[in-house]
């Protein structure tokens, strides 16, 4: 048993979004084999009612308050200083005094960064070994955000790309481990900042097949219901579902004119609130159980224009025997097989023919989605993915 220091951009809980189903599934299961000590900031009000119960489970914690409102005006440092955007986005007073008191305590075996980002909590002569977990290489996010953006947010994106890419380097070179959510985006960080063998690693995310089971929701599904999931405040799913009813919804209709098409998730900001004019197509908002928005559709897209890492929606999708129809980009880290286990469409006429084709032959459909459950089950386990921090975490312990 090691005394683990937990340090995270986003409260853990609850994991109802990408970044924080990942951050819960390993620091619960920390927790039960080791004394792990968090410390987070919060960016949600309504998130901070969870405190209490992170408090229950952890040695210690500690939560720092900030707003998205604060994150981007904090950030604006970075133009100043000439460093990242995502460096300073934070507040570090209270939790760096947090870590610093927990180091100097000599109560800290290992640091464990959730997100290079909380890096700058550590102060420059730290003792102890440090793991990164960076889940995505984000510099590349917004590297591909730059290739679309008009001026002057093309500028912007275009530093971000740069600066983010020198902080995540050294951020690296500062962890005996860097870890990403795919091997995918452990190829891709290797080919900016090479290392030793074993030290940039990828550990995929699971699933939850228990919340995620079918069979619990068997009744729910709509004929012809179309189903998009995700944090809608987020710009790849933002862009994403502006797509998919802008340039492809009318060719689906066309052909299925009683299609509908759900979109589960929060918040809605007004560009995603704007497409329930569109017709047949519902806009949700923030829903307590995912997996049974899930359960109503008959096919289930991910029509990703931008993405890293993995898709948590299309793992808990297929975990559902749903036929799942996305882009190239939304397959990466997960490289489930073309016409076997999903079905991959890149311009809006594929799309749009593929989600016709899954909804006028319901028999491709089952067959697709039960392949791809099958799919997820032998590859994508919490189980292992937990195996391998274990052995990961027991190898720099060494």
């Amino acid at each position: 048993m090691a005394n683990i220091l937990f340090l995270a951009h986003r409260i853990p809980y609850p994991p109802n979004k990408g970044d924080k189903i990942r951050s819960w599934n390993f620091l619960k299961r920390l927790a039960e084999d080791h004394t792990v000590h968090l410390g987070c900031f919060v960016d949600t009000v309504d998130d901070r009612q969870h405190e209490p119960f992170l408090n229950r489970h952890m040695a210690s914690t500690c939560f720092q308050y900030t707003s998205p409102l604060q994150q981007k005006i904090l950030s604006l440092r970075g133009l100043l200083s000439g460093q990242s955007l995502t460096e300073n986005a934070y507040p570090h007073g209270k939790l760096r005094s947090f870590t610093r008191d927990l180091l100097e305590s000599g109560d800290v075996d290992l640091v464990y960064l959730f997100s290079a980002a909380t890096a700058s909590l550590l102060p420059p002569d730290i003792a102890v070994p440090v793991v990164c977990d960076f889940v995505d290489v984000d510099s590349e996010k917004w590297r591909a955000y730059a290739e679309v953006a008009s001026w002057p947010m093309s500028w912007i994106y275009g530093r971000e790309a740069v600066k983010l890419a020198e902080f995540e380097k050294s951020v690296s070179m500062l962890s005996e481990r860097s870890v990403f959510v795919s091997r995918d985006e452990a190829s891709l960080f290797a080919g900016m900042r090479p290392g030793k063998p074993g030290e940039i690693c990828g550990i995929p995310n699971g699933v939850d097949f228990e919340q995620f089971r079918s069979s619990r929701y068997e009744s729910n599904v709509r004929a012809k219901n179309i189903v998009f999931t995700g944090a809608m405040d987020y710009l790849p799913n933002i862009e994403a579902v502006e797509w998919f009813c802008r340039d492809i919804w009318p060719e689906i209709r066309h052909e299925h004119p009683t299609a509908t098409f759900t979109i589960g998730g929060g918040p809605v900001p007004v560009r995603v609130k704007r497409l329930s004019a569109y017709p047949n197509v519902t806009v949700l908002g923030f829903v307590e159980d995912m997996a049974a928005v899930l359960s109503t559709g008959a096919i289930c897209v991910a029509p990703m224009l931008t993405a890293r890492g993995i898709q948590n929606k299309i793992l808990e999708a297929m975990a559902m025997a749903k036929p799942v129809v996305t882009t190239k980009l939304g397959n990466e880290g997960i490289n489930a097989e073309h016409a076997k286990h999903l079905w991959l469409a890149n311009s809006a006429k594929e799309f749009a023919s593929s989600v016709s084709k899954l909804l006028a032959d319901p028999q491709v459909a089952l067959k697709i989605g039960n392949s791809g459950q099958q799919f997820v089950k032998g590859h994508f386990s919490w189980d292992q993915s937990y195996e391998d921090l274990t052995s990961l975490i027991g190898e720099v312990l060494k």
